[in-house]
């Protein structure tokens, strides 16, 4: 019988980030209700050894070259047996282990997504803060297809949303297609819930932040496409003042 949520991980030469994922997956109180499906790249560190002396503990296991995050990431909806898709890349980790069991609970209400907030971490897994503290964009109370007009204000590792609504990742972009995706998502799945607990945990760092002017130029056009270019060109203006505000704000606080 298919399970009710399947969490996949991609990775690709991170053998430290994919053991604290997979700690935070194989050691869920509601590990037997969880399929867990890796997408690795065909990795050469240490990952690929782990992953081979592991094998039990991953439920479906997908290795060889792909085109990068998000095309592993389109393996990974394919071959899902679940009818709910929660993306946990390598480096990232459940919140804790009773989160999947919560989440569980929350999925009998059958909405087309669940989100929540999230934990910022560094690459040695130590809390930074959570992302409705250290951004100065709310986390919504609901999600609509205008909510990221104004910025990214939920991370991709706390959306959990139904396999049938969901689309395949545009590999057109090759570090903002999580937020396409999701307010692709969004414009045909108005059903969603808000859990009161963290998700996840994400790690900084990653690809989008290694390549900051790109990712931007990615993140604009994407915006633009969903959102016109005039609404969007205002949208940003405000996004840069409430920047400003924001970091004015927090070192008054210091």
């Amino acid at each position: 019988m298919p399970k009710k949520l399947s969490v996949i991980t991609i990775n690709y030469n991170n053998y430290s980030g994919l053991i604290r994922t997979a700690e935070s997956v194989i050691n869920q109180t509601s590990r037997s209700d969880i399929e867990w499906i890796v997408v690795d790249g065909d990795s050469s560190d240490e990952s690929k050894d782990w992953i081979k002396n592991n094998q039990s503990d991953i439920d479906v296991l997908i290795s060889e070259p792909d085109k990068g995050i998000y095309d592993a990431m389109n393996k990974g909806i394919e071959i899902a047996s679940g009818a709910y898709l929660w993306f946990m890349n390598s480096g990232d980790a459940i919140f804790n282990l009773n989160t999947a069991h919560l989440l569980l609970q929350d999925l009998k209400s059958e909405k087309d997504i669940y989100f929540s907030d999230t934990m910022f971490i560094d690459q040695k897994g130590k809390e930074i803060g959570l992302i409705s503290q250290l951004k100065p964009q709310r986390l919504p109370k609901s999600l609509v297809p205008s909510s990221f007009r104004f910025g990214m204000n939920v991370c991709h590792q706390s959306f959990v949303v139904k396999k049938k609504d969901v689309p395949k990742y545009n590999l057109q972009y090759r570090l903002a297609s999580d937020i396409d995706w999701v307010i692709a998502i969004l414009k045909t799945s108005p059903s969603n819930l808000r859990c009161n607990y963290i998700l996840s945990r994400f790690e900084t760092g990653g690809s989008s932040y290694q390549n900051t002017n790109e990712a931007w130029k990615e993140r604009y056009k994407v915006l633009r496409e969903h959102y016109g270019s005039l609404s969007n060109l205002l949208a940003h203006g405000y996004i840069l003042l409430r920047r400003v505000f924001f970091k004015i704000r927090m070192s008054l606080k210091m």
